[in-house]
């Protein structure tokens, strides 16, 4: 075979899978696009992403609830964050993401000891890249950027990089599984002194479409600091619900109960909304 000819060949098994991949993703303004981005990291950082790539702007409100009321822990946090989010698909099957909380106010009591304060930042950059992993399935690579852009830092800055990969599976006509792994490398500087710590994180779950415009969907997240020393952060159920609107647009609720881990946060809520041209 020629050099010609090996890479006509090459090019058409490329744009076949890339085929695939587009047959794979969702069309137009489908309920079952992917997973909301949950947890409580900064700007979506962690967050298990989409596999497929759209263009769309999206904002997410956010309040996360811990009580531990029962002496001697008596502790208690309340949060809650506006995250703006954008994606914008360059190439059929390349997509950058931009993310920032916006504004972020926090209410802490520490036995008795009350303090609040509203900051905004930080924000998070990326790149995804989506490729097909066989007939029925479309899956994806990325990479995103923490930046560290945060008004409650005074002192110290923190900053970090987050390498993934992502999956989605069409099972029918009204099923969908999506899922995905991260590898997570937060830094924070203070001080002059610089702290990292190697965090890997999981998701997964279903969406059912009930109608055309609605679907409902399940799953779990889990979260394990790998170094400096072993810990799990967290296990997480979560129960979300889509829907499709008009001209577009798409509103969607999820809830996030975490029921293992160091992290004692007791509920996460988020109210979603987003246009796709």
């Amino acid at each position: 075979m020629t050099g010609r000819a090996a890479t006509v060949v090459l090019a058409a098994v490329l744009a076949a899978r890339a085929a695939r991949a587009a047959d794979v993703c969702p069309q137009g303004n489908d309920p079952t696009a992917g997973p909301l981005a949950g947890g409580i990291g900064p700007a979506d950082f962690g967050a298990v992403p989409e596999a497929c790539g759209a263009t769309e702007v999206a904002l997410r409100a956010r309040g996360e609830l811990l009580i531990a009321s029962t002496m001697p822990d008596y502790y208690g946090r309340i949060v809650a964050t506006a995250t703006a989010r954008g994606r914008y698909q360059v190439a059929a099957r390349s997509t950058l993401s931009f993310a920032a909380d916006v504004f972020d106010y926090g209410y802490f009591n520490n036995g008795g000891l009350a303090s609040q304060g509203a900051s905004a930042g930080p924000a998070t950059v990326g790149f995804h890249q989506t490729f097909a992993a066989g007939s029925e399935t479309a899956a994806s690579l990325y990479a995103r950027a923490l930046l560290p852009l945060d008004t409650a830092r005074q002192n110290s800055i923190e900053a970090g990089l987050e390498l993934g990969g992502t999956l989605r599976v069409p099972a029918g006509a009204r099923l969908v599984f999506d899922g995905g792994l991260a590898v997570v490398g937060p830094l924070d500087v203070a001080g002059g002194q610089v702290h990292g710590r190697l965090e890997s994180g999981a998701l997964a779950e279903a969406w059912l479409r009930l109608r055309p415009s609605f679907a409902f969907g399940g799953g779990v997240a889990a979260r394990v600091k790998v170094a400096p020393a072993f810990d799990l952060i967290t296990i997480v159920p979560r129960l979300g619900a889509r829907l499709a609107l008009r001209r577009r647009w798409w509103a969607a609720v999820l809830a996030e109960v975490p029921v293992a881990g160091s992290d004692r946060t007791d509920l996460v809520a988020g109210l979603y909304a987003g246009f796709s041209p």
